[in-house]
């Protein structure tokens, strides 16, 4: 009996339904190859190697890596948060308003808002970057006379972390640089009501750069008391082991000279004798 197709009747149904195939392995030859990793359906990383991972994954471990050096990341972070986002809104503040020319209302809203940025950037580089990034801090004390009095400190052990200093320093230094590019730039394109807002930027910026500069440079002279302090009290300390050096020498000579045997001197008249 043959089937519809023309091909023999089989007992073994798998005959009719699955192809068969030989397979033959040579055990002679090592496979030691490594067997590469599969991108799986999930992986939205783009690459392999990487598999679960998902694009902000990586984004949050990028950013982490930028300030890996640092031993304030968080502190390195805010140093620059508040002054470039007051910076990105007077830059952009037509795209944000929708106008052209920003005016009335628009015009209160951002200068309001650069300035909460401003005053906050302000008193978080006083009181927490400076302090925790180069270990300075500077602040304004009034006697009970009435008497204003500026206060600059620096501390004993500041922090040497090299990415810390370097990170401070150069906003703290770019920040007005900036501020007073578009202040020209402000007085040259005659948006004299922008004034306000950039005088406020270069003021407050400014007053941190100021009272940090005091502060490194009193740190400077206080490096510079300890190392005259530490030669004075070196100088001092061979002075005193010369002169206790020779004040030994001198009493070890004096007790030799009295230990020696005087030595009888010949008699000439014996020997003219």
């Amino acid at each position: 009996m043959q089937s519809a197709q023309g091909f023999p009747a089989s007992n073994n149904d798998d005959a009719l339904n699955d192809l068969q195939f030989m397979t033959s392995i040579d055990g002679s030859i090592e496979q030691n190859a490594a067997i590469p990793p599969v991108r799986r359906l999930d992986d939205h990383t783009g690459g392999y190697g990487m598999v679960g991972m998902t694009n902000s994954q990586i984004q949050d471990g990028d950013a982490k890596g930028i300030l890996t050096d640092s031993s304030h990341p968080i502190a390195c972070f805010f140093h620059f948060l508040f002054k470039s986002s007051a910076l990105f809104l007077y830059t952009f503040a037509k795209y944000f308003t929708g106008k052209s020319e920003v005016s009335g209302a628009d015009f209160i809203t951002i200068t309001v808002f650069c300035i909460l940025l401003l005053a906050a950037d302000f008193w978080v580089v006083k009181n927490i970057t400076g302090r925790l990034l180069v270990g300075l801090r500077w602040w304004n004390q009034v006697e009970a006379n009435g008497v204003s009095r500026w206060v600059y400190e620096s501390a004993e052990t500041p922090n040497k972390n090299k990415f810390d200093n370097t990170i401070f320093w150069a906003v703290l230094y770019a920040a007005p640089s900036v501020w007073m590019f578009l202040f020209f730039t402000a007085l040259i394109t005659l948006k004299f009501q922008w004034l306000v807002t950039v005088s406020m930027g270069i003021a407050l910026t400014g007053s941190n750069l100021y009272g940090y500069y005091k502060c490194s440079t009193d740190q400077r002279q206080k490096v510079q008391q300890m190392m005259v302090r530490g030669a004075e009290m070196g100088a001092v300390t061979m002075i005193k082991n010369n002169v206790f050096g020779k004040l030994a020498n001198f009493a070890k000579t004096v007790a030799g000279s009295d230990t020696q045997p005087t030595q009888s001197q010949p008699n000439n008249a014996a020997t003219y004798a």
